[in-house]
């Protein structure tokens, strides 16, 4: 009997698109897939010929979170608050959002339906968000009676105090214009048109300069959390070591693609 994997990886040139596959379970996160997800997110960041990951969901969601209905079964131990088993099956799922966040390439979550608890958190842990214009997102783990850790620490970051108190408090469910209005989400696309909303956002980034899109990520984890004066000094640095590093000779090189683009931006400005 063939069990389909739960997790799809999949390349389309230089991106490679990791998709939750358990939808008649609507994606829920067990700890076997969030394995197989942590197996192939390493494999497309050892690859040198992926540039873009994409993480989505199959069916008619992105992921409801984590699984909870598994406990007890092959998929996942059962947890007991007197064992180790409930600490080893939370940090499995904050190893996964670490990834995430500490991939040097650069990181998509492309949503639709909906992203709720475990799911929002995964969308939030990557670095640019697409979603079509109907998703939904929640902490769905407040209504329970549960706190929304994980997520908290991720839209406290992003967000900041009060909306996420609000966010992670209530519970209540947020469109993805909403998101779009808080500043979480990157592109919003019409229903259906998510695939196509991806993909021109990750040729995008793609066409950049590998090096300089690692690095700048790599500068703005570091500075997060450091004052202005030592993030400045941080940068200053990078610039030097790039201008003495001879592989980057020529590091302003653009494509003719984008030449021609910024020439046709500052057109009207009166740029030349």
């Amino acid at each position: 009997m063939t069990v389909d994997p739960l997790v799809l990886a999949t390349r389309e040139g230089a991106t490679a698109r990791l998709t939750l596959n358990r939808p008649g379970k609507r994606n829920a996160m067990s700890d076997a897939m969030l394995a197989e997800f942590n197996v192939q997110l390493d494999r497309a960041i050892a690859d040198d010929a992926v540039r873009t990951i994409v993480v989505g969901g199959a069916g008619a969601c992105f992921t409801s979170g984590r699984d909870r209905k598994d406990v007890g079964t092959a998929d996942s131990e059962r947890l007991r608050l007197d064992d180790a088993s409930l600490e080893r099956s939370v940090e499995s799922f904050t190893d996964t959002l670490r990834r995430l966040i500490n991939s040097p390439k650069p990181t998509i979550a492309a949503v639709h339906g909906f992203a709720f608890g475990g799911g929002q958190a995964m969308a939030l842990a990557c670095d640019f968000l697409v979603a079509e214009r109907d998703a939904r997102f929640a902490n769905v783990e407040i209504t329970y009676g549960f706190p929304a850790a994980l997520n908290s620490v991720l839209l406290m970051r992003q967000l900041g105090r009060r909306r996420a108190l609000e966010i992670a408090m209530t519970g209540d469910v947020y469109s993805a214009e909403d998101w779009d209005r808080f500043g979480l989400v990157n592109r919003l696309a019409e229903p259906g048109a998510l695939d196509q909303a991806v993909k021109a956002f990750a040729e995008v980034l793609n066409e950049r300069a590998a090096w300089a899109v690692r690095r700048t990520k790599s500068l703005m984890l570091s500075v997060e959390d450091v004052p202005l004066g030592d993030g400045m000094t941080q940068g200053g640095q990078l610039n030097q070591l790039l201008r003495l590093n001879a592989e980057r000779a020529d590091p302003y090189q653009a494509s003719s693609d984008t030449r021609a683009r910024l020439q046709e931006a500052v057109r009207p400005l009166g740029g030349t």
